[in-house]
């Protein structure tokens, strides 16, 4: 997957560099335009990585100082590292937050000291204290995710008589866009649900009963073997809910413990989100059925344009606007697309970022 991003990192940064840099009033990079403060939420997921670096890189080149931390998802080191940008004088922070309702006390400390706030991603809850939110379209993708279940398991042909068997999986609870993806998902789910057409055996629905601390895919692989145990040892599983391929890749971990993948026991439908190429393989060689592709270098663009504009005094267009609980945040939001193998070529093959041969199984 690093060779997606790169690729798609360098076209983007050239277009959207010669964007900024054509709206600016300052005629260039200066040596003291000030530091800008990144605080990611860890390097485990590679999107944080290549997104941190890209915004940093992007920033450095019109002359800004960046600290670029990552707070291996804990709470209180992210806490800690905003702390210490905030000291050393930064007058910007973009915050992809590991807990959205943890910062309240240094986002204040941030306004105290005129430093305007980015929420990236997820949310920021219940502080006035945050100018921007920039994300993809979390409603919309969770829409995706179950539509792409539905359609994968063959749900409309379905019948209360011979309904079809599907568990649900969600992410962390402390992810403010958890429940978005969830939500989601079940206003395409939940019609079929009622109708008895498809059945989650376990009748665990709700956000609670899904979720996946950390969004850890040993969780959600020990969760499933467990399901596979208590409900399916007789009868078929036909699909999960997965909202990302961290947690598909562990479902499907349990499902091939227990013999699915087999040419008598075909893989159950797998959704999944953010096309990493362990994904990508997977989804190339019939295991995963699906995942949500995000354009990372779009929106982390976005970011680095709001800032430049920010501190330069400019007039910054958003898109929307989305309540923290505590004010309506100045909104820009991304659409997504869902891959499957049927269009890996036209979104990987034919853009250069990937060749066949990078999808075959080691």
């Amino acid at each position: 997957m690093r060779k997606v991003v790169v690729v798609l990192l360098i076209l983007s940064l050239t277009i959207i560099l010669l964007t900024a840099c054509a709206g600016s009033s300052s005629g260039g990079p200066s040596s003291d335009a000030g530091l800008v403060g990144i605080s990611m939420p860890t390097r485990i997921v590679e999107r944080w990585i290549f997104e941190g670096d890209f915004m940093k890189e992007a920033l450095e080149a019109e002359g800004f100082e960046v600290d670029l931390q990552f707070a291996n998802d804990q709470i209180m080191d992210q806490v800690a590292q905003i702390e210490n940008m905030i000291t050393n004088g930064a007058k910007f922070l973009i915050i992809c937050p590991i807990d959205g309702t943890t910062l309240s006390a240094p986002l204040a400390k941030a306004k105290e000291n005129d430093a305007y706030v980015l929420s990236y991603d997820r949310l920021i809850e219940g502080t006035p204290d945050v100018d921007f939110f920039a994300a993809f379209d979390s409603p919309s993708i969770g829409n995706q995710l179950g539509k792409s279940l539905m359609e994968g398991i063959g749900a409309a042909n379905a019948t209360p008589d011979n309904p079809l068997f599907i568990e649900l999986f969600a992410g962390s609870l402390d992810d403010s866009e958890t429940i978005f993806y969830f939500e989601g998902a079940m206003e395409i789910i939940q019609p079929h649900l009622d109708s008895g057409a498809v059945v989650v055996k376990s009748n665990q629905v709700t956000l609670e009963q899904t979720a996946t601390p950390g969004w850890d895919g040993l969780v959600a692989q020990n969760r499933m073997q467990n399901l596979l145990s208590a409900h399916y040892t007789t009868d078929t599983i036909a699909g999960v809910l997965s909202p990302y391929d961290g947690l598909s890749l562990g479902i499907i971990s349990a499902f091939k413990a227990v013999g699915y993948g087999a040419d008598d026991k075909p893989m159950p439908i797998v959704t999944g989100q953010d096309c990493e190429r362990p994904s990508l393989i997977s989804i190339w060689n019939n295991e995963q059925y699906s995942s949500i592709f995000l354009d990372f270098p779009l929106v982390a663009g976005r970011v680095v344009e709001i800032t430049l504009a920010t501190l330069r005094g400019e007039t910054v267009s958003m898109d929307m606007t989305r309540n923290n609980g505590a004010a309506d945040i100045a909104t820009f939001i991304v659409a997504a697309n869902v891959i499957t193998k049927e269009n890996i070529p036209e979104f990987f093959f034919d853009r250069g970022t990937l060749t066949e041969e990078d999808l075959q199984l080691q």
